[in-house]
């Protein structure tokens, strides 16, 4: 047995009915210590599902707010292809459709699971449309 073990084997408290600074209570009375039993381990993704949950129940409107800015980046890509005369600025709206699809099933989803796993196919979808903006960016001018 460790140290450590051998010292909380020993560990006792004094009762509660005992006047503060009491020395002289029975060792007997004591009560040993109790541990409480710890929770079982957490893993990552069930820590990641529980913040995606909070996240969309706390803030119920990010999800709407997440359709408006993908139809503004889809219009903005629509009026860079009038002003830049170049159909390449279409690339990342399929994309962004897709992010918005993902979106819609976020909505309808009821598990954990589900809304973690739409949140990060959503936002890894729209992720990449920019990535694509940004080299369509570079190669128009």
């Amino acid at each position: 047995m460790s140290a450590a073990g051998a010292i909380m084997d020993r560990m006792t408290t004094v009762p509660l009915t005992a006047p503060r600074g009491d020395e002289t209570a029975d060792p007997g009375e004591a009560v040993p210590a109790e541990t409480e039993p710890s929770a079982a381990p957490v893993g990552i993704v069930e820590l990641s599902e529980r913040v995606a949950a909070s996240v969309l129940t706390r803030f119920p409107w990010l999800v709407r707010a997440s359709e408006i800015m993908l139809a503004l980046f889809t219009l903005v890509c629509l009026v860079a292809v009038g002003t830049r005369l170049s159909a390449l600025p279409l690339l990342p709206i399929p994309l962004f459709v897709v992010s918005w699809l993902f979106l819609r099933r976020l909505r309808g989803s009821e598990t954990r699971a589900q809304q973690l796993r739409w949140s990060l196919l959503m936002a890894l979808a729209a992720m990449v449309g920019f990535w694509v903006i940004s080299v369509v960016a570079r190669w128009v001018s």
